[in-house]
């Protein structure tokens, strides 16, 4: 084991392994991301897959810590993919009717599980993403 190799190798990925300090700092490492997993398509290292995700980590970390996400509601995921789809309420006739539809989006109504578990298979998300 050449110790000298791995000090050097060490002062270059050290910096990339501790938490973040700031948005440039985030997208410096970002780039790095990108450049480790173009090399380790080609490669498939298995010690470089886990740089890439210790790395990614640091990164959610630090997105976790400046940019707190709220819980959306079932009625905001639901309003979200319709929009994303180009949807309206008469195009999800396996959870109800148009009015029915209209109600969950307003909020008036709520998505009940055989509802969730229908639109959870339809946009190809897990139930879970409803469950606020």
């Amino acid at each position: 084991m050449n110790f000298e190799q791995i000090s050097q190798s060490w002062q270059n990925i050290a910096p990339l392994l501790i938490p973040i300090s700031s948005e440039e700092d985030c997208e410096h490492r970002e780039e790095k991301l990108k450049k480790l997993i173009q090399l380790n398509q080609q490669k498939k290292d298995p010690q470089i897959t886990h740089l890439i995700k210790y790395i990614a980590l640091t990164i959610e970390e630090y997105e976790k810590k400046e940019f707190p996400l709220e819980k959306a509601t079932g009625s905001e995921v639901l309003q979200y993919l319709m929009a994303e789809h180009g949807l309206n309420e008469s195009d999800l006739p396996e959870i109800g009717n148009q009015k029915l539809v209209s109600d969950l989006l307003i909020g008036k109504q709520e998505l009940n599980l055989k509802m969730i578990k229908v639109l959870a298979k339809r946009f190809g998300v897990t139930e879970q993403t409803f469950i606020g």
